[in-house]
């Protein structure tokens, strides 16, 4: 019960956090583009609460959320976006770039479906250093439309990499609806072609998340 406590009291907090962002950003204080997560709380929250030690995540320009998931006070994403050397990176990558190593978070790519190949040559050194920990990797439904997305799924599984592909579908690209840019596209018949396990999961159950990741 206490566990789960926790959870929900991240969740808020991570809400909060992004709302004071936001504030600050339309104010003027930053001088670099912040993409905010309002809404996907949980999951950063869920996945955080799934990894293990040895396990590693790579994200996308939208990383506040899982950044926030994973780091102690926000006064150091803060300082971060502010581009001060007492930021999570030293003030170096700002917000679209951010990453964190020493909370496993080794990439976070500006450029569409970028972190998919990464991701892939980053589970493949684990495997040949005989790493058993698990590479999270996060995108979303516009680099689902990229080449990249479909050559990293295909060679993951033919080496039979330890990855997890979260798409975090908002029905966005920029400011253009997926039925405004393209045909539908069945995930689900993706993966299956290549025997690789697909769940569609919908909501803010972190719970639900978190048993689903874990399985």
């Amino acid at each position: 019960m206490e566990e789960q406590k926790q959870i929900i009291e991240k969740i808020i907090r991570l809400r909060l956090a992004q709302i004071l962002v936001n504030d600050r950003y339309k104010n003027g204080d930053f001088k670099i583009p912040i993409h905010l997560a309002l809404g996907h709380e949980s999951l950063a929250v869920a996945v955080d609460a799934s990894m293990m030690d040895n396990d590693h995540l790579l994200l996308t320009h939208r990383n506040i959320h899982y950044n926030l998931a994973r780091i102690d006070t926000l006064k150091d994403e803060i300082d971060e976006y502010y581009l001060k050397v007492e930021g999570v990176a030293s003030g170096h990558l700002g917000s679209m770039n951010l990453s964190n190593p020493d909370r496993n978070i080794v990439y976070s790519s500006s450029i569409l479906g970028n972190n998919l190949p990464v991701s892939t040559g980053f589970a493949l050194g684990n495997t040949l250093n005989n790493n058993s920990g698990v590479t999270f990797v996060v995108t979303g439904d516009g680099a689902i439309e990229e080449g990249a997305f479909y050559e990293s799924l295909i060679f993951m599984k033919s080496n039979n990499l330890s990855t997890i592909i979260i798409n975090e579908n908002n029905n966005y690209s920029l400011g253009t609806k997926i039925d405004e840019r393209r045909c539908k596209i069945d995930l689900s018949k993706i993966a299956s072609s290549i025997d690789v396990e697909h769940i569609q999961l919908s909501g803010n159950d972190p719970f639900k998340y978190i048993e689903t990741i874990t399985a």
